[in-house]
């Protein structure tokens, strides 16, 4: 009789099921890496009397390279009368990008003994995972006596002082105002600025949320622009910086790309570059936010500005 015929199949059918897991292993592995992570801390205000909850909520596919973007499916706080001040954690339908940590703070009265916040979110490639986190208040919180709470959120400012009537007196020698330049496509997104030969050097420093930096300075008389490779979920921290007279002015803005409705999924398709009024609509109001940096010349000139009485 032949034993090790019998012996040498079962050896072969053994070794074919572990392969086969490995590889089932292996393939469910980037699935299994989808999850949320919740953390929260509380804090005393003692102007109101009320506990504070700092979230920190963070989505992540595990994929280092091209991952996924997201959407929430479920954002719930308790005590359930309480809302979170960051607008992205809400179920918008919004595409946010992966891996990307999200803050927000829930005011809780002190007659409770905790909070918790349960979010839920589906990726692009259709993984889903919910997490709760839950904050256990610690001691008493109470108002300190003498001190005033601040006006609710949706009170109206108090108004400012008006300025005086009488026409000012501009000096002829203020700054030329620079053009804002915005294009969007399917798959690329261009921000730089038009500088007139009469402006002042203006310096645009570029932060994208895929990690890259960038710095672009623009002297009087130049034209100059960065383009950026953008997908669903893509944005950039743009920051200006202009000197005038001596005095430095800065401000910073963050700008989502949105793909315009006729591009195909992976970013191709027919879509033309957008510019001007239609660029703001497609790109979340970009090409209304790049008009900051035009904006620190009118801070400018405001300070070189003389009212007369």
């Amino acid at each position: 009789m032949n034993f090790k015929s019998p012996l040498r199949r079962t050896a072969v059918l053994t070794a074919g099921a572990l392969i086969g897991l490995s590889g089932a292993f292996a393939l469910a592995g980037p699935a299994s890496a989808h999850h949320n992570e919740v953390s929260g801390v509380a804090k005393c205000d003692t102007v109101t009397g009320d506990w504070l909850v700092t979230w920190t909520v963070n989505a992540k596919s595990g994929y280092e390279h091209n991952p996924p973007t997201y959407k929430w499916t479920k954002v719930a706080l308790t005590p359930e009368d309480t809302k979170i001040d960051n607008a992205k954690l809400a179920v918008t339908g919004e595409e946010l990008a992966d891996n990307q940590p999200l803050t927000g703070v829930q005011r809780v009265s002190a007659k409770h003994e905790g909070a918790s916040l349960t979010v839920g979110a589906e990726w692009s490639n259709r993984n889903v995972a919910e997490k709760t986190g839950k904050v256990t208040f610690e001691g008493k919180c109470e108002k300190t006596p003498g001190e005033e709470p601040p006006p609710p959120v949706d009170e109206e400012p108090p108004a400012t002082p008006e300025e005086p009537t009488t026409p000012p007196e501009v000096p002829a020698d203020l700054p030329g105002e620079p053009e804002p330049i915005f294009e969007a496509d399917c798959d690329t997104m261009t921000i730089g600025l038009d500088n007139p030969v009469d402006g002042v050097k203006f310096t645009l420093k570029f932060k994208t949320s895929k990690g890259e930096e960038r710095t672009l300075v623009i002297k009087p008389g130049e034209k100059k622009s960065e383009t950026f490779s953008a997908t669903p979920g893509f944005s950039i921290k743009l920051t200006f910086t202009a000197t005038v007279q001596g005095q430095s002015f800065s401000e910073t803005t963050t700008i989502e790309y949105e793909q315009p409705n006729d591009c195909d999924s992976d970013g191709g398709g027919g879509g033309l570059p957008l510019t001007g009024a239609a660029a703001g609509s497609i790109a979340g109001g970009a090409g209304g936010l790049l008009a900051v940096g035009a904006g620190l010349f009118f801070m400018a000139r405001r300070r070189k500005v003389k009212f007369t009485a």
